[in-house]
């Protein structure tokens, strides 16, 4: 069995809604590799799966401590 969950990431691009499917092992992981691909993102809605329960959570964007994130 693999630890691997897939993330789907909706997000507003431009002027229509996108959809990215990262799979990742964690939440965190999934969300900092969508960070890196999406720079501009200020917010994401994030669903997941969970033990067959759909999860999701409005995520700003970015994620992580500010004092790394600046230099």
């Amino acid at each position: 069995m693999s630890d691997m969950k897939t993330f789907t990431f909706i997000f507003q691009d431009d002027e229509h809604q996108s959809q990215e499917k990262i799979e990742s092992r964690g939440y965190k992981k999934a969300v900092k590799s969508f960070q890196n691909k999406y720079p501009k993102a200020t917010d994401v809605k994030v669903i997941w799966y969970k033990d067959n329960v759909e999860l999701q959570k409005e995520q700003k964007l970015p994620m992580g401590r500010k004092k790394k994130l600046e230099g």
